[in-house]
């Protein structure tokens, strides 16, 4: 089963350029027409500085710089400006936190906002660890998922397995979007096996340890350790409370009122997923939440973390208890450390956004060789949101209504129509087709963080990374200006990093 994503639009307000471009180079005319009067005038230093601000408003309307124009551009500098101007790009916290309290949880940047919502699931013991954004009006939880092997699956076990993710894609933007799911995501991240499941698989069921065989397996097992690795996945869902108010405000108003609401959803969720084939542990509670994104921040806690949940608890609250205590979940020191790098606690990263998918016919597994190729401490999360049915056809019409007059104007003024316009209007009608047979659309995008213990082995990672993403057909970029907020959407857990859809925008 091959699949071939859509090209990434390059279509703008007229003949593929935006408003922003359109008006920089409008401006550019002007001053070049300003030039030529103060030329005429006989005033020959204020015409050259007229033309040259001429050349580098034209310039800076169809210069692109890293898959991004100069405008869009603009925004992103002058914020990441702002922010060290205001010492914004520094981030203490631990005891220096101002609000080192039980509900809330002490994170950087657009995260600081969440604080933990109480919660408990049917059976009356188990805890629930949802997130509440107080700005937002968001709750966020997390799923933690085992993955099958996909690559050594026969063909129609691959296509069913598939044709079952595509129901529960479908079900997630339908039933659940209107039950107030707005965003989910699937994280997935590789850390070390601190523990080295291999080791203790040999010494916990090693029958004769005196044997040749033994002493051999032994010393591969221990070989292997500095080497293995563990794969863990989170489906995170997102709900907008305001799409709940009704049901909250009947069930009380209160947060435990919105913690039933979510609940509600959250098990639901849970059966549509294991319907679809996939393997589940659950809701994360409050300490295994807070410990993902704690060992996120700083990876040298992974091996205390995961010494902690592999020793009896002598209490819930108890110092061996598994998890990490929710309040402590976020970084000691964090800081922006030049334009493409966010350091944390222990650690540097540095988040890709692949900006192009294969533009190539793939098979289902062509991301496979990112996961199985790379050692280093890597994590790759898709955020999507459902587009609403009836959003989906207007931004499509809008779409083909558009291409259409581009269309009849490169006609009149006998413009060249590209080979990747071409592309773009196959997909755009692709897209109406599935949307009419009942499939639903998506805005989504794939985000890359790299973590490392030192600058030199980020950079080495990071050139592993891209190499493998070029070579899978991608187009990845490292977000300059913008790792803080890079770092929330592609860490952790959390089904951040879509821009919010305006209008009836898709």
């Amino acid at each position: 089963m091959k699949f071939q994503f859509p090209p990434r639009s390059t279509r703008g307000a007229v003949l593929g350029f935006a408003w922003s471009q359109i008006a920089l180079v409008m401006a550019g005319v002007i001053a070049a027409v300003v030039a030529l009067n103060l030329l005429v005038a006989g005033q020959r230093g204020a015409a050259i500085a007229a033309m040259a601000g001429c050349v580098l408003l034209v310039t800076l309307g169809l210069l692109r710089f890293k898959g991004r124009r100069v405008t869009e551009w603009a925004p992103v500098v002058a914020g990441a400006l702002l922010q060290r101007r205001t010492g914004q790009s520094d981030y203490r916290g631990g005891p220096y936190a101002p609000n080192s309290v039980e509900r809330w949880m002490d994170l950087p940047g657009p995260a600081a906002a969440y604080v933990w919502l109480p919660a408990t699931a049917a059976d009356g013991t188990t805890q629930i660890g949802l997130l509440h954004h107080r700005r937002e009006k968001t709750v966020t939880a997390a799923l933690t998922c085992y993955g099958t092997n996909l690559i050594l699956a026969d063909r129609d076990v691959q296509a069913q397995r598939l044709t079952d993710w595509a129901q529960l894609l479908n079900i997630l933007g339908s039933e659940y979007a209107d039950a107030g799911l707005i965003r989910w995501s699937v994280t997935s991240r590789a850390v070390p096996d601190t523990g080295n499941a291999a080791q203790r698989y040999l010494v916990n069921r090693a029958v004769d340890t005196s044997s040749d065989a033994y002493r051999s397996l032994a010393q591969l097992t221990a070989a292997a350790a500095p080497a293995a690795q563990r794969h863990e996945i989170y489906l995170s869902v997102v709900f907008d409370i305001a799409r709940l108010s009704g049901e909250i405000a009947q069930a009380g108003g209160t947060d435990a009122a919105i913690a039933a609401v979510v609940l509600d959803r959250l098990t639901g969720i849970e059966s549509a997923v294991l319907e679809a084939g996939i393997t589940t542990g659950g809701w994360l509670s409050p300490r295994a939440y807070a410990a993902v994104i704690r060992t996120q921040f700083d990876p040298d806690d992974q091996e205390v973390v995961d010494l902690r949940a592999s020793t009896s608890p002598t209490g819930d609250d108890g110092p061996t208890a598994a998890g990490v205590e929710p309040r402590l979940a976020g970084p000691v020191a964090a800081r922006t450390v030049g334009w493409t790098t966010y350091q944390h606690d222990s650690a540097f990263s540095r988040t890709l956004w692949v900006a192009q998918m294969p533009r190539q016919q793939v098979a289902a597994t062509w991301l496979s060789p990112l996961y199985m190729r790379t050692t280093c401490r890597r994590t790759v999360t898709l955020v999507a949101q459902p587009v609403p049915a009836a959003v989906a056809q207007l931004a499509t019409r809008r779409e083909k209504v558009s291409r259409a007059g581009d269309e009849v104007t490169k006609r009149k003024l006998r413009l060249v129509r590209t080979a990747r316009e071409d592309d773009e209007a196959r997909a755009v009608e692709q897209i109406d087709r599935e949307q009419a047979a009942g499939h639903v659309r998506y805005r989504y995008a794939l985000l890359v963080t790299v973590t490392a213990p030192t600058l030199p082995d980020l950079d080495r990672d990071v050139r592993s990374v891209k190499r493998i993403l070029s070579r899978a057909g991608c187009e990845a970029i490292v977000l300059a200006g913008e790792q803080d907020q890079a770092f929330a959407a592609g860490a952790l857990p959390l089904a951040r990093g879509l821009k919010p859809a305006r209008g009836w925008s898709a």
